[in-house]
């Protein structure tokens, strides 16, 4: 039954990245050779750390980048960074001692994780269509694409579509299983409408599609891209969940201080070669929206599961406190890691 029931769950949130598991030794027995003083501090070796992100989306730049420039290991840790595409794919790997991501529908099915940070708290979505589009009412009837049911897509395309003043029921919703795979839907005319944003959007602007609802713009709540541990590993791993946090703010605030340096991270990050395109994406996310001190706010989360209890009864009432811990945020806040 509970099985039964994660899988009807529609994920609030695409996690940015999991810490799930670690090794390492604090380093090598020292050689006869050595003198006392070295033998009694060797270097330490640093601690080896499985993490994933569901979705090639900018979102996920902070860890990617604290990787490529070598955050990480200067804070101890060599972290082995996978994507995993899709968020419930990675959740199911998180539980089954892999990396993950989806967290409220794993909560509710039994599964023991919590969000320790939050890099995404306002939706970064705006729903596109065809430059012919006059009105609302030329939605009614079509279909939207999303990148996955039940993922923030989709909950970004229900937000608008009802901002327009339709109803869910005017429209055709069409899972097409990644932003990459809706963007491409898109461009092909093989869906009207969908949500985007930057680096996407600036393909779909050059071949003619307009934002009609900006959620971004309205600084609409959401949930997208968190840190998603057990809660058995954050236990046992205070030091590590504590260094992965650290090296997360750290990440933000050089990529806020360095633009050069952090388009080409971001390049190979997405796969994109367009550098408008990257200039746009720095822009809208380094800048306007990545918090340096990335706190998981409930009001955000609650915000979320209302939306998404429209069209899912079983997350209403849900106390979204119970998969938060925000412990790690504060500590590094407290210290001033980020300035």
């Amino acid at each position: 039954m509970r099985s039964s029931f994660a899988l009807r769950v529609s994920a609030i949130a695409i996690s940015m990245a999991v810490v799930i598991g670690c090794g390492g030794s604090a380093g090598s027995p020292p050689s006869a050779s050595q003198s006392g003083a070295a033998a009694a501090t060797p270097t330490p070796q640093p601690v080896k750390v499985r993490a994933a992100y569901g979705n090639v989306t900018p979102a996920n730049l902070a860890p990617f980048y604290a990787k490529e420039k070598g955050i990480f290991l200067q804070n101890g840790l060599d972290v082995d960074l996978t994507l995993i595409d899709g968020g419930g794919k990675a959740m199911a790997a998180l539980l089954g001692n892999s990396v993950g991501t989806e967290t409220m529908s794993a909560f509710v099915g039994g599964g023991d994780v919590q969000a320790v940070t939050l890099f995404v708290p306002v939706s970064p979505w705006v729903l596109m269509a065809p430059g012919s589009y006059t009105g609302p009412n030329d939605l009614r009837g079509k279909t939207v694409g999303v990148a996955s049911k039940g993922g923030s897509s989709e909950v970004a395309a229900n937000q608008a579509i009802e901002k327009l003043g339709l109803k869910l029921a005017d429209v055709t919703i069409l899972p097409t299983g990644s932003v990459a795979n809706l963007t491409a839907a898109m461009l092909a005319n093989q869906v009207y409408a969908g949500p985007g944003h930057p680096p996407d959007t600036a393909a779909l602007i050059k071949n003619g599609y307009k934002v009609i609802m900006d959620l971004a713009a309205q600084k609409v709540p959401a949930v997208e891209n968190c840190t998603i541990v057990t809660k058995k590993y954050a236990s046992e791993h205070k030091d590590v969940m504590q260094k992965y946090v650290d090296s997360l703010v750290q990440a933000i605030v050089a990529m806020k201080k360095d633009k050069p340096g952090t388009l080409p991270v971001m390049q190979k990050l997405l796969n994109v070669t367009d550098q408008d395109a990257l200039s746009e994406t720095y822009d809208y996310y380094v800048t306007q929206i990545f918090p340096i001190y990335p706190a998981v706010t409930p009001d955000a989360w609650n915000y979320s599961r209302d939306e998404l209890a429209k069209t899912n009864g079983a997350v209403k009432g849900l106390d979204v406190t119970k998969v938060i811990d925000n412990s790690f945020v504060t500590d590094s806040q407290t210290r001033k890691v980020g300035g």
